[in-house]
Order: structure tokens, then sequence, then C-alpha cells
């Protein structure tokens, strides 16, 4: 918190300063009120219903009405995406707990994919290339706890094969700008490249120290896009260096580590099976954006975990956590 909210004041995006106090404030209620208020109730009937409708129709809304990622009133967007990431590991906790010891079939494996299929092609079809990659991830890393050597391969193939079909058919021209230009970075570097050049010169340029706090040039002056939501990781590396990332990265440890210590005390098989797919799809998420703020990863449009602006994915984020937490299933 104290990252964002400082790293956000030194780059000179006040009126975001202001407004992610407001999303933290919020984030913080819903995350303590866990004390109090039942969440994990949400994991079973009637209740998962309701959270579906929920994460369902505002994707249906921005497909059929808005044709883009984001609802807007006013000064303030959502997300409805970030949204229904609570419905992603809820279905998929529920039938990875009840069907774990069923996954050496492929049919089983097939079903689970099945379930959040509706999901992740809402979101193909908005286009959002960074959140359908970050839903696809989940649900890879989530199964391959449960199937064999054998079956990776073939879906490893299947993957392959639908990444090639996607290519063709699906992703944008700019979409496969980004991906050409992270193996090519030097390909069109006042075009596609740009993000990812003004990337390397932000954290490149600061050293061990960083340039201190409110010296960063390329995000304070204007030269790094998105600094204050896609890349405030490398805005706050630009000014604290590798000292900062070493602090960042002990923080996001402790975070991580604290969720599969805490797991291990569940005995409901599915709360556990929810705490372990938390684990996994928070580390895909830090893992993909601090690569990306460090310019060696594609460029996709993924916030960093409670750094970039936004209260969409950091009040989603606590409310995950809130359903999990609190249970007295121990």
């Amino acid at each position: 918190m104290l990252i964002s909210i400082s790293t956000l004041f030194s780059i000179g995006k006040e009126g975001f300063f202001e407004r992610q106090i407001l999303f933290w404030v919020i984030s913080l209620i819903i995350f303590f009120s866990s004390y109090f208020i039942k969440y994990q109730n949400i994991l079973r009937a009637p209740y998962i219903w309701i959270v579906m409708g929920i994460s369902f129709i505002p994707l249906f809304i921005n497909l059929f009405l808005a044709n883009k990622s984001w609802i807007n009133f006013g000064t303030f967007s959502i997300q409805p995406s970030e949204f229904a990431r609570l419905s992603l590991l809820i279905l998929l906790s529920i039938f990875l707990s009840k069907y774990n010891s069923r996954l050496k079939s492929n049919v089983y494996i097939a079903g689970s994919l099945f379930i959040i299929a509706p999901l992740i092609l809402l979101l193909l079809a908005q286009p959002d290339f960074g959140m359908t990659m970050l839903y696809s991830l989940t649900w890879f890393f989530a199964i391959l706890n449960f199937i064999s050597i054998k079956q990776f391969l073939k879906i490893a193939l299947g993957i392959f094969v639908i990444f090639l079909i996607v290519w063709f058919f699906a992703f944008k021209p700019y979409q496969k700008e980004r991906i050409i230009t992270m193996i090519f970075p030097q390909r069109d570097v006042l075009g596609s490249g740009y993000n990812l050049n003004q990337v390397k010169i932000a954290v490149g340029s600061a050293g061990f120290w960083g340039k201190g706090f409110g010296q960063g040039t390329q995000a304070k002056l204007g030269f790094l896009p998105s600094s204050e939501t896609d890349f405030l990781l490398a805005s706050f590396l630009e000014e604290w260096g590798i000292f900062g990332f070493l602090i960042y990265s002990f923080a996001v440890f402790l975070f991580l580590f604290s969720i599969y210590r805490e797991n291990q005390f569940y005995s409901e098989p599915l709360l556990q099976t929810f705490g372990l797919l938390i684990l996994i799809h928070f580390s895909i998420r830090f893992i993909f954006t601090t690569a990306m703020n460090l310019g060696i990863a594609p460029i996709v449009g993924l916030p960093t975990p409670f750094l970039s602006y936004g209260g969409s994915h950091l009040i989603t984020d606590f409310l995950i956590l809130s359903v999990w937490k609190n249970s007295s299933e121990r």
C-alpha cells in the first residue's frame, strides 16, 4: 500500500493518488469485515449463484452494449473481468475439490475447462487478451497438481494448437505486434516497441539505489506510458532501483508464503483447494506483471497486484482473500 500510494504521489499523479486512497479504504473495510461476516458462504448455494450472476451480467453488458473492457460511471470506471476472477476461482475450486481423484481421465480435464469456458469466451470476444491469458494460466497451473506427465504433454500440445488458431484468427494486429516486439525489441522502437523500450530505460537507468523519491524522469515527465497503472512498478523501480526491487520481492514472498502456510490449517477440501488456487492465481499475476515491468515479458495490460492504480482489481483481491481467510472449518 505504501509503495503504491507513495509512487503515485511522487510521479505527480495527484488525482490518482487521492482516488487510490479511497480504493484502499474500501478494500480494507471488506478485508477486516471478514472477522464478522462469513464470506466463505459465498462458496456454497444459493450465494454462489448470486456471485455468478454478478460476474456474468456485466460481462454480457460489455459485450453487447459497450464492446470494451470497461463500464464508465462518470470519472470512475469498472472492469467486470476483474470481479469475475472470484467466479473463476470458485468454479474451479468446486470442480477440482469434488473430482480431483478423477482428473486422470481426459473427460474430467475437459470438464474443468468447460465450466470456465463461458468466462474465457466472453473475455476473448471483448477482446481482453491480458485477462484471457490470466484466466487460462490459472486453470492450467491448477490442474497440473492433479494430472500425469503424459496428460501434461497432451495438454501442452493442445494449448500450442489453440495458440496457433488464436494467432491467425483471433489476435488483433496490435497484440501480434506486442509479442513480436518482445522477441525482436528493436524492430519498432518508436511504434509497437515504444512502451517496452521506455520500461527498459526507466528500470535500467535506476542503478542499485535508484534516482530517489520524486526524482524519476521517465514516469514523471510522461515518457513512460501507463506509469500509474500497468507500469507503476517500473515507476517505483526507477526511483528506488535494485534496493527497491529487493524490498518489493521480499514483500511478495511474505504474502505468498503466508497464504501457503495458512492453507495448511484448512481441513475442508473445498476451502483447501480454494486456497491453493488463490496461491496459484496470485503467483501468476506477480510473476508475469513483474516480468512485464522489467521489460522481459510481453505487454498484455495486467495490473500489478496491490500496486497499480485502480479499484476493480484491488477490491476484488481483498474480496477473494476475505472469502477464503475467515473459515471456521479448521
